[in-house]
């Protein structure tokens, strides 16, 4: 089937350019993102599941540190792209991602603690010059989370927990804008930015001393966005006309829903002490949307469309204690595509991944421990046909070369 190209208006700008939130970048406490609920031995539990924090005793503090290094390029298919300039003149910028998280033991059964993570970043630098300039030049998104937790023993078995979870958001980006022939291009750029609330839900059960399971929930988180969106470096007539309609520096509002998520996951140890854990995820990404759209104070009517899917992931991993101090690690991964092949745009541009690590955990002394951790992620083609293009605009086709990202993770716990 034929797909109609549709031109980068400022709403649909808006729109794509703050679409990348919902992959959570951090939840790493293991090799391939594993142990994530029901491990439970840390101060990350504050995080994703706090009601893991009732298995802990005094006072813990984790300080964590992820680097992440994409390495795929868009390779642009020239036999059937309609705009001059090739494939981006730069790719994804690398990622450096802290995170802290505490929990304090207030009595036998209750414990609190927060996190302050960012559980979601991005970043794209394409270049002004290839031939997407159209659909995107750069962009960087950043959400930074601060959630305060509660955690209560219920018995020796079952323990519940929750908190809120404070996201600041903010989002810039910059698309070129064709002005005809001998024209250089206008450019349109955006910054916003915002801050959401959600609640997030867990309970974790104990069946023996080895064995023990838990699931962890959390809701929308609906983030009132608020900046900027510029028109520069118009033709003289581009400019006379924007300067008129007063679409030069156009105050923007708008709000943008995360959708809920749902994580689970178990924990065995064997009697030797080597363990395994197994953990899963579904994000209701189909509820993904950007709505409430003002421009200068007038409401913009935009239908979001109905093209993201649920996204469901698996992660697993194993523990093989070398002595009382070392621990080696391994883990593996498998996410589901956000966006199916033919609906993917170079604003959202999810395929499925998969992914393996490594890692090793050595206590430096009683209380004090550090985790090393080293992950393989295969972030797929991701393919983007923008189909046949409009009058000015074209069409792009291409995909990745060498999709894949080194993520390292170094973690101090005491």
């Amino acid at each position: 089937m034929e797909k109609t190209h549709r031109s980068k208006t400022i709403p649909a700008l808006l729109a794509g350019g703050i679409a990348l939130a919902p992959v959570s970048a951090a939840l790493a406490g293991s090799p391939a993102m594993s142990g994530i609920v029901a491990e439970a031995n840390d101060a990350e539990s504050a995080f994703a599941a706090p009601a893991g924090m009732s298995r802990l005793q005094g006072n813990h503090i984790t300080i964590q540190t992820m680097y992440a290094s994409p390495q795929a390029n868009f390779d642009v298919d020239e036999s059937l792209t309609q705009v001059g300039g090739g494939d981006p003149d730069l790719g994804e910028d690398p990622i450096v991602i802290p995170s802290l998280y505490y929990v304090h033991q207030l009595n036998d059964r209750w414990h609190t603690g927060f996190s302050l993570t960012i559980p979601s970043g991005f970043g794209s630098d394409y270049g002004s010059e290839w031939a997407g300039r159209y659909e995107t030049v750069d962009f960087s998104l950043v959400y930074i989370a601060l959630s305060p937790v509660l955690s209560y023993r219920i018995n020796d078995k079952l323990s519940v927990g929750g908190g809120l979870g404070i996201n600041y958001t903010e989002e810039t980006s910059e698309v070129k804008i064709p002005q005809g022939p001998g024209q250089s291009d206008g450019k349109i750029s955006s910054d916003l930015d915002g801050v959401g609330v959600s609640v997030t839900l867990s309970m974790l059960y104990q069946f023996t001393e080895r064995t023990r399971a838990g699931i962890s929930w959390t809701s929308d988180s609906d983030a009132d966005l608020e900046g900027n969106v510029r028109l520069r470096n118009l033709s003289p007539v581009f400019d006379e006309v924007a300067t008129r309609l007063g679409i030069k520096d156009i105050n923007t509002e708008l709000t943008n829903t995360l959708p809920q998520r749902v994580l689970a996951g178990v924990y065995h140890e064997f009697e030797s002490g080597k363990y395994f854990t197994i953990d899963t995820m579904w994000m209701k990404f189909s509820d993904f949307s950007v709505s409430n759209i003002e421009l200068n104070g007038n409401d913009v009517n935009v239908s979001a469309p109905e093209i993201y899917n649920d996204i469901w992931a698996l992660t697993a991993g194993m523990g093989f204690p070398v002595n009382e101090r070392l621990t080696y690690k391994v883990g593996a991964m498998y996410l589901t595509e956000a966006v199916d092949d033919e609906d993917r745009s170079f604003s959202i541009r999810l395929d499925k991944m998969w992914g393996v690590g490594v890692g090793l955990s050595y206590e430096l002394t009683e209380g004090r421990k550090v985790d090393l951790n080293a992950n393989y992620i295969n972030v797929g083609e991701a393919s983007v046909d923008t189909g046949n293009g409009e009058p000015g605009i074209g069409r792009v086709v291409g995909e990745n070369d060498d999709p894949y990202a080194l993520m390292f993770e170094l973690t101090y716990h005491f």
